[in-house]
């Protein structure tokens, strides 16, 4: 991953922008992460409250991440920041299931909604997972803490 992030360092810095390796190495593994879980720039700057402009330029090193950011991207992919700098590759994403009578009865009454009113269903269904995700990393995080002492 270093050599892909000088080179993109290289290539910025070629356009008249001077980005540093490390914001290019962060920019990089926000994108590799987003793409790995089929998610456009656009969704996931939703998601975390940011332009999709800038999170374009987070990820091609033009923008450093802030932690408040990166914190918000990270509770989007269940990571804490020791995964997301590791090296190790990520754990493989859950198969996909088929959708039972109640997703299909869910599907059928989303389907009867406004786009305005689909996009607030969505919204809220994205804040749940993040909610319980972020109790999961603190439960386990809390577990460890237990067993250390």
């Amino acid at each position: 991953m270093a050599g892909e992030a000088r080179k993109v360092s290289e290539e910025v810095r070629g356009r008249g922008r001077f980005v540093t390796q490390e914001a290019a190495t962060v920019g990089l593994r926000l994108r590799e992460l987003r793409k790995r879980r089929g998610m456009t720039q656009s969704e996931l700057a939703r998601q975390i409250g940011i332009q999709q402009s800038d999170l374009s330029r987070m990820e091609k090193g033009e923008y450093r991440v802030s932690l408040d950011n990166l914190f918000r991207i990270l509770a989007v992919f269940g990571m804490d920041i020791a995964e997301f700098f590791s090296e190790a590759a990520p754990a493989p994403q859950p198969a996909a299931q088929p959708l039972s009578r109640d997703d299909m009865q869910t599907l059928q009454l989303l389907r009867r909604l406004s786009p305005e009113a689909r996009r607030e269903v969505q919204e809220f269904i994205e804040f749940k997972v993040r909610k319980a995700q972020t109790e999961a990393r603190l439960g386990s995080q809390a577990e460890r803490s237990e067993d250390a002492l």
